[in-house]
């Protein structure tokens, strides 16, 4: 679907522009996870405060912008700040977090230029997304297993090919989906899990998959934190994490098996008790308390990768605005 960004109205960008920056700045904006508005109690994502709306449609009716890209920015956000208690704060909460990370909830909107269309970007993203993944840069490089690095140049082969406008058959991608899960389900160390799962999830084509980019690289982010978490926390908790991954992957292939499909997960855990005692062992208060804590440390980690993702998103859109104005 072709969009025009901001309605092809430079006043409708710049009312947009200075009515974030504004609320943005006050700290007023909450980076969400999803589409959030509600004018009366003064709760907000980003994305909801751009189109003044928490209805898909709308949002994109009204700003000309895929709710994919605005949803990918804000998660990437998210994923770098914290959210600390605070009783003396309106909404009982502070934010806080590294300028590099706030910064950029403006400027990916002030790089996208007046009439363009950027309904593609997410889509364009997805191999400077994987190589990032597969790069030194990445917290989690040493933890990729050979196997998982195969099927991830595969993808990128094939997300090449679609973007030169060759031809794809169906039989690539069923091959290249049967060789992530076999890669995933032959990962061993569980502080490799989250690229071996985040590569399975994106084995399809890219315009398909570019819509659950968002959903899928939150997942990622935010295991990917709590590895780096699991380093400051002491031994017995790193153990139990470990333990707490291992039983997620065994309950994970256990809903495969068919004594267990019509169960719920709570059923299920039922019937499996060494793996209910490992998933519930990280979820006693104490051991979420200093998980927390522990996250906290291993943002300050993350900054570098997450601005990483966001230059690659400026690039994309700062390319189009170039493209755009040369025309």
């Amino acid at each position: 679907m072709s969009l025009r960004a901001f309605l092809g109205d430079p006043a409708l960008k710049a009312e947009t522009l200075s009515r974030v920056l504004e609320g943005w700045k006050a700290r007023q904006i909450i980076p969400l996870l999803y589409l959030k508005w509600s004018s009366d109690a003064g709760v907000a994502s980003l994305a909801g405060t751009i189109a003044q709306t928490q209805d898909p449609g709308l949002f994109v009716t009204r700003t000309g912008l895929p709710l994919e890209l605005a949803l990918l920015c804000e998660i990437l956000i998210n994923t770098g700040i914290t959210f600390e208690d605070d009783e003396t704060s309106p909404r009982g909460f502070v934010m806080s977090g590294d300028e590099r990370i706030w910064s950029f909830g403006i400027e990916w909107l002030e790089a996208i230029a007046v009439d363009d269309d950027v309904s593609d970007v997410v889509t364009r993203f997805l191999p400077v997304f994987m190589k990032q993944i597969l790069s030194d840069d990445c917290p989690l490089a040493g933890n990729i297993v050979p196997a998982v690095r195969v099927v991830a140049q595969e993808m990128l082969q094939l997300w090449g090919c679609e973007s030169r406008g060759e031809p794809v058959p169906s039989r690539a991608w069923r091959t290249v989906r049967a060789n992530a899960l076999h890669a995933s389900e032959g990962s061993s160390d569980p502080a490799g899990y989250a690229v071996a799962d985040l590569v399975e999830s994106l084995a399809w084509p890219s315009a398909g998959i570019a819509t659950e980019l968002p959903a899928i690289s939150q997942k990622f982010l935010q295991s990917c934190l709590q590895v780096l978490a699991a380093k400051f926390l002491p031994q017995q908790d790193q153990t139990d994490w470990i333990k707490s991954q291992v039983a997620h992957r065994e309950l994970r292939r256990a809903r495969s098996e068919a004594q267990y499909a019509s169960l719920s997960d709570e059923d299920l855990l039922d019937h499996r008790p060494e793996i209910k005692q490992a998933i519930l062992a990280l979820q006693h208060p104490e051991v979420a308390a200093r998980m927390g804590a522990a996250k906290e440390n291993a943002r300050t980690q993350m900054v570098p990768f997450l601005r990483q993702q966001m230059d690659g998103i400026l690039n994309l859109l700062r390319r189009k605005s170039d493209g755009l104005a040369s025309a």
